[in-house]
């Protein structure tokens, strides 16, 4: 079978005389694997944690959803890698905000800003 995930977008940025729309055609994409891993994680800001992957592994991830699933503006989860240790954040979600994207082969670590917060997911086998 081909096509089984279907991803799509739009932006819409209007702020005093600047304008931005971007809003490309929807991708068919075609996902060979079968397995998904899906939840909702409680991040603390003392230390960077593992994402619990599930089945998927590292090494055949795909497409993923984050959404950070509080509504507080003041603060924000990093997503991001461990590098011997050292947290290196990659994006960063406030509250209700979301990002998808295709992973590429590494282990996804998180940490909040302050205090608690959760963050919901869903990976994608490739």
């Amino acid at each position: 079978m081909a096509n089984e995930l279907t991803v799509s977008a739009s932006l819409n940025y209007t702020k005093n005389n600047h304008q931005l729309t971007f809003n490309p055609t929807a991708q068919q994409i075609t996902v060979s694997g079968e397995q998904h891993t899906a939840g909702v994680q409680q991040i603390g800001a003392s230390t960077h944690e593992a994402l619990n992957m599930g089945e998927v592994s590292a090494a055949n991830q795909g497409f993923a959803f984050f959404r950070n699933i509080g509504t507080a503006t003041d603060s924000h989860i990093n997503v991001g890698v461990d590098s011997s240790g050292n947290f290196i954040p990659v994006f960063s979600l406030k509250g209700g905000e979301f990002a998808v994207m295709r992973l590429e082969n590494q282990a996804l670590f998180a940490k909040t800003s302050a205090g608690d917060l959760h963050l919901q997911y869903s990976i994608l086998e490739d």
